[in-house]
């Protein structure tokens, strides 16, 4: 301990003698290692850490699965769900679905973004109320008295935290509603988004019947002792026998069976394991390049060594204290990092949409806790053995005899020019890398950006809104608001037009969804026509500036009591008709069994409705006189920006009736940028983009500083050159040859890395190969550039050698 204690003593008095040198080391250090603690507080908190239930392990999440359909994963039915509480390997298993909530108040009607459950959901997690109660058995029973559960935020943003609100009753828009307790501080459940309030989940009697009709999100909690493949043996075999009651429905039909961790963070891993790899990458950068100042360093103090050598000290002895030097700058950069990290966070943070973040509620609260400081003070560790091994294993070979001649000077330099210059390769082999990965993901976002939605996105606002049931119970009122609302926004000054749907285009959401049949033909013939169902207004297509292709639109025809009718697009035309001409025929669904047939009227052209990355389906669309919905968007198609009318469309609504909520007023430009499809492809391609660019100045700093010291120590050769008549252009090409056979040297290395590498990454590329050449060429010139650039400096130097003063100095 004495020895580690005076080998400290001694690195810091060594370095605090070159302040220039260890400040630069620090900063380099200190960006790959923030780089790396940040990454790891995302990757610590979304994928290590356990989910803040009790024996999360046990938790589940189940789905109806149906692998040869588009649509590959459902909801559960009510009776589906109750058919899989019978599995006999979980000890409880319980039904969720998203909600939202208007509350009314002094201050105007609140949409709160809710979730119903049933009556064992709370226990099921584990999770026990902060004050007051969860729900009791029997609760979820239909027509039961309406009971709700508060999160802690919302208690104490809208009742001040006050305890007396338990057993009150709290008015929302679809009644009274007695409030029974206030979940704990920073409880959530990622599958409702930033759920604020939980009632109880009573089906009405049509949805406790109909097993066509997919609505419950399950969870389930495995047994002590039973495995997660014994589970889904069990549920294989349920399944099997629903399939067999009711085949229609559920033919081709299995139940899966994923941990609950998985379903919340499963579709992210992509992204955080790139990002990980991107920061790892930048901090190997960052090892050579400190890797190479301390090899330059150790040049200039191959005396001391060598004195030290003589004096007795093992080649070991030496070796320990330059690695006590560079674990100092390491464990120092190590601390600057912290800083790097903790604003780093935030900005990783703030660069998450807020419609993505809701669903991804533990990243809100990211800290450095004891984990972070601990794999940051590690890593430190790591790193500075990692880029201080080289230089002390080569500073510890001194000769001693050579080094202490008087004309030794150049002798250790020879030696470690080799070192230096492979780790310079490995520096722009790793910026191709990275390079390459950034290229491939902006290109793949571009790509995807580029594709043609089917309708006309400028100048177009959205907002959506929710008709109080109580107010709105009968069709015929909800038809009159929505009718009246598009009269008032069509009048409004710059606004060329206004429509209603059902489910916004490229929001994530498809909507309903459902199989037809096709009176006349087999039943085949629409096996693979499952489609998203929307409900529109008549004007929709004009405003959206979707073509109608044959028939007609929507009109005033189409009204409640008057024979049903559908539009569909073109995709649907071509998977059941074959392209024929559908107009004139009749369509069935399950579940309007006792209503007359639907009559195709028009055809419509292709429009993306759920992202812009997924291929478009079969979609049919109903008039909204004749399927009236309480939620509905409202899109506005504007003469100018269409931010400026958000206000005047909000007081419409507010002035046709105060107690409907607008929410998420938006530009469609925003609904494309915030959705997750251009999410999970923006946010690693911007981040690995800034990464790319460190590691590339690193990379120029590292090419510059090698060609630099190899000009120092080729000054006698290159004055004996000129003094023997090379010209300065001869000089030039000499030191610029050093420097493009290192990065032609690197590219080459790093051409092989990224082929390989990038392959990893195929799930978050869209229209773009992981092998594109044309971003290999352009990342390749882009490097080589670089590197001839960073070499002119020093080459330029070596060309005003004067042979006089340096064959004199010699």
């Amino acid at each position: 301990m004495r020895t580690l204690l005076s080998d400290v003593r001694y690195a810091v008095r060594v370095l605090l003698k070159q302040p220039g040198f260890a400040l630069v080391a620090v900063v380099t250090l200190a960006l790959g290692i923030g780089a790396n603690t940040a990454i790891f507080s995302v990757v610590d908190a979304a994928l290590l850490r356990s989910l803040p239930f009790k024996d999360p392990e046990r938790l589940m999440h189940l789905w109806e699965t149906k692998p040869q359909h588009e649509f590959n994963r459902s909801e559960a039915s009510y009776p589906d769900f109750l058919d899989w509480r019978q599995a006999a390997g979980f000890e409880s298993v319980a039904g969720y679905s998203m909600a939202f909530f208007t509350l009314k108040g002094e201050g105007g009607p609140e949409r709160v973004q809710g979730a119903v459950v049933t009556s064992n959901f709370f226990d099921t997690l584990g999770v026990r109320a902060e004050r007051g109660r969860t729900f009791l058995e029997g609760e979820d029973k239909p027509g039961g008295p309406c009971v709700v559960v508060l999160s802690h935020s919302l208690w104490q943003r809208s009742y001040g935290g006050d305890g007396r609100i338990l057993g009150q009753p709290v008015a929302t828009s679809g009644g009274s509603c007695t409030v029974v307790g206030v979940l704990p501080a920073g409880f959530s459940f990622a599958r409702v988004g930033d759920a604020e309030m939980w009632a109880t989940l009573r089906p009405s009697e049509r949805q406790a019947s109909a097993r066509y009709w997919h609505w419950v999100q399950v969870i389930a909690r495995l047994k002590p002792g039973v495995t997660l493949e014994a589970a889904r043996a069990q549920m294989q075999t349920i399944g099997a026998r629903i399939a067999a009651d009711d085949p229609k429905a559920h033919a081709g039909t299995s139940i899966g069976v994923v941990p609950l961790q998985e379903e919340f963070v499963g579709h992210l891993k992509p992204v955080l394991f790139a990002l990980l790899g991107a920061v790892g990458l930048v901090l190997l950068i960052a090892c050579a390049n400190v890797a190479n100042l301390l090899l330059a360093r150790s040049t200039a103090r191959r005396k001391e060594i060598a004195i030290r050598t003589a004096l007795g000290a093992s080649r070991a002895r030496i070796v320990r204290q330059l690695l006590t030097e560079s674990v100092l700058l390491s464990l120092a950069g190590g601390a600057a990092a912290l800083v790097i990290a903790l604003w780093g966070v935030d900005l990783l943070v703030a660069a998450i949409p807020q419609a993505q973040l809701d669903y991804m509620p533990y990243l809100r609260h990211l800290s450095i806790d004891t984990n972070i400081l601990l794999f940051t003070f590690m890593l430190s560790l790591v790193t500075g053995v990692v880029f201080g091994l080289a230089p002390a294993l080569s500073a510890s070979r001194a000769d001693l005899q050579e080094t202490l001649k008087d004309g030794g000077r150049s002798s250790g330099a020879r030696r470690t020019r080799g070192v230096r210059d492979l780790l310079v390769v490995s520096e722009v082999a790793l910026s191709l890398v990275l390079l390459v990965g950034a290229g491939l993901l902006m290109k793949s976002l571009v790509r995807m950006l580029s594709v043609n939605p089917g309708f006309r996105t400028e100048n177009l606002l959205t907002l959506n809104l929710t008709l109080p049931p109580a107010r709105y119970a009968e069709a015929a009122k909800a038809t009159a608001f929505y009718d009246e609302l598009l009269r008032r926004v069509s009048a409004l000054p710059g606004v060329r037009g206004a429509a209603e749907v059902s489910s916004l285009p490229l929001s994530g959401f498809g909507g309903g969804s459902g199989t037809p049949s096709v009176v006349g033909l087999p039943e085949s013939a629409t096996e693979g026509a499952e489609s998203h169902l929307r409900t529109v207004s008549p004007n929709y297509f004009d405003v959206m500036g979707v073509p109608v292709l044959k028939g007609r639109d929507f009109d005033e025809r189409d009204k409640a009591g008057a024979p049903p009718v559908i539009l569909v697009n073109q995709t649907f035309v071509e998977r059941v008709f074959g392209g024929g001409d559908p107009l004139g025929q009749r369509v069935t669904f399950k579940f309007t069994a006792d209503q007359p047939p639907f009559e195709i009227v028009g055809v419509v052209g292709d429009e993306k409705v759920i992202s812009l990355d997924v291929q478009t389906g079969p979609v049919i669309y109903f008039p909204v006189a004749q399927d009236s919905n309480s939620f509905m968007s409202l899109v506005t198609r504007t003469n100018a920006d269409p931010s400026a009318l958000a206000s005047a469309v909000r007081g419409e609504v507010r002035a046709l009736d105060a107690e409907v909520p607008v929410f998420d007023v938006m530009t469609m430009e925003q609904v494309i940028n915030d959705s997750q499809a251009t999410f999970m492809r923006r946010y690693p391609a911007y981040l690995i983009g800034v990464f790319a660019c460190v590691a590339l100045l690193l990379a120029v700093v590292g090419i510059y500083g090698v060609i630099s010291y190899a000009v120092t120590q080729r000054t006698r050769e290159i004055a004996i050159r000129v003094a023997l008549g090379a010209q300065g252009r001869d000089v030039l090409r000499l030191v610029l040859l050093d420097g493009v056979l290192l990065a032609l040297a690197g590219v080459g290395l790093g051409v092989g890395g990224a082929l390989v590498l990038t392959r990893l990454m195929t799930g978050l590329l869209f229209g773009v190969s992981a092998a594109d050449p044309f971003v290999y060429a352009f990342v390749s010139l882009l490097l080589v550039a670089v590197a001839l650039a960073a070499c002119l400096v020093p080459a330029r130097r070596a060309t005003k050698v004067d042979p006089m003063v340096a064959l004199r100095y010699e």
